[in-house]
Order: structure tokens, then sequence, then C-alpha cells
């Protein structure tokens, strides 16, 4: 925001995070549930937003993404910065980070940066939110422009409750053809909140949170995922389709070591 001080013009700065979504992924693997969908969300809005207002980012990744409230106590918000390459050349296609890339650009013409690529690289960004991974064509080592296949999507390693959606949202998102895209980033917004609408995904733990009790007021059908449990634990545990105390409680003894 612009300020005046004693005759002096200037403008205050909002921190984008106390650590970036990068940091965040190397810590936990990938995103529990509550909080890919609501950071899914922040990002494909962040996306509309400078769609909407002819901006193109033109580097968006873990790194350039910021985690943090916007005020004191408030629930946790993703923040995208570095704008510094907003003012390239479209037709300069070679900045920015290459594996986050749209590989089919050059397929285009004219060839240059365009919205399709700006939300290609939103959408590797979530794919690596879900599944702490980026997709792979073919054998993962070929350059996908050469290849003559669609990208593999790893299904096994989305949570189960959305497996099918989250499936259909990125097999849609990474097509070569880019006309069978998503027509807009407003598009984008609908099809990742349709994944979550018939999930519980609320938060527990923005802020101080309570172990114990929500151990000790869980019921059958409480997801593991809002008990707490490490990153690691609930990954195990997610691996042999354990989600609900149910579940685990169901779960052979001897299958309890991960």
């Amino acid at each position: 925001d612009p300020v005046r001080i004693s005759g002096l013009s200037g403008f205050t700065m909002q921190r984008a995070g106390t650590k970036t979504l990068a940091q965040r992924l190397r810590e936990e693997g990938h995103l529990q549930l509550e909080f890919l969908q609501r950071f899914g969300r922040d990002l494909l809005q962040i996306v509309e937003y400078l769609e909407n207002n002819g901006i193109y980012h033109r580097d968006i990744k873990p790194e350039n993404i910021g985690i943090g409230a916007v005020e004191k106590g408030k629930r946790l918000r993703l923040s995208l910065f570095d704008f510094s390459l907003a003012e390239t050349r479209l037709d300069n296609i070679h900045v920015g980070t290459l594996k986050y890339h749209d590989p089919f650009v050059r397929q285009r013409k004219p060839v240059q940066w365009d919205l399709h690529a700006e939300r290609f690289t939103a959408a590797m960004t979530l794919y690596e939110m879900a599944t702490g991974a980026l997709p792979a064509w073919g054998d993962g080592q070929t350059d996908p422009e050469m290849l003559d296949c669609e990208a593999s999507i790893t299904s096994e390693m989305f949570d189960a409750n959305i497996r099918e959606g989250m499936t259909t949202f990125f097999t849609k998102a990474f097509r070569r053809d880019s006309t069978e895209r998503f027509d807009n980033a407003e598009e984008m917004v609908n099809a990742w909140g349709a994944v979550f609408s018939t999930v519980d995904v609320s938060s527990h733990h923005d802020t101080a949170f309570d172990q114990e009790k929500a151990v000790m007021d869980a019921a059958p059908d409480t997801r593991l995922v809002s008990l707490g449990l490490s990153p690691q634990a609930l990954s195990a545990l997610e691996n042999k389709n354990v989600l609900t105390v149910q579940n685990l409680l169901e779960l052979p003894f001897n299958q309890l070591r991960v």
C-alpha cells in the first residue's frame, strides 16, 4: 500500500509467509487433505486473478509460494511472490523453471508463452502438492515433446476419497493438446472445488492443536488426518487405505509396524 511520511513517498509490503510451500513439501512429502483443498483453491484463485488482469507470472512453483496467515490468528493462506519475470517477452519461452514448464509450447503457433502454459505450471505445482512429486511422460527421461503419449497420472498416490476426481482433473490439465485442457482458470477453480465437494476437509491444525482432546473426542468415522499424526504415519496408513478410526481399529495388529 502506498504511504507518505514527512513528505517522502513509499509503500508497505506484507510478508508472503513464514515458510515457502517448497519447504513444507520437503518436510511433509505432500499436503494433508484439508490443506491440499484450501491451498490448491488459493493458488488457482491467484492464477484466475492474474489471468483476468493480463499478468503472466512465468515461474509458478512451490519455491515462489509463501504460506502464512494474513492476520494474526487467522487461517493459513498461500501467497505468490517473485514477479521478476512478469515483463519478459512472451516469445521468450526459456525463462523460469524448466521442470514446471509446459513442454508442448513449441508445438503451438505462434511459439510463445500463453495462458495455457501459465495454467500448466499451476497444475504441476498442484500435482506436487498432492503427491510430493511431478508427473512423468513415458520413461520420465525423454523430453515429453518428443513422445506421443499423455502424462502418467499416478492415481494411487492420491487420497482414496478424492482419487477419481484428482485423476480426472490432472488428466485434463496435462493434455498435450492445449485445446483439450481447461479453457480458463475459473474453470480450474470450479473443477478443483468439485473434487472435494463430497469430502469433509475441515481443518483442525491452523493454530494451537490439542491432540489429546482430539483423540478422546474421536469417533469411528473420524478421519485420522484430524488427529495430529505425523506425515510419515499418515502416509503409511493411507497406503493401506486406512483413513478413519474405524479403518485403524479393523487393521490387523501385525500390520501396524510401518
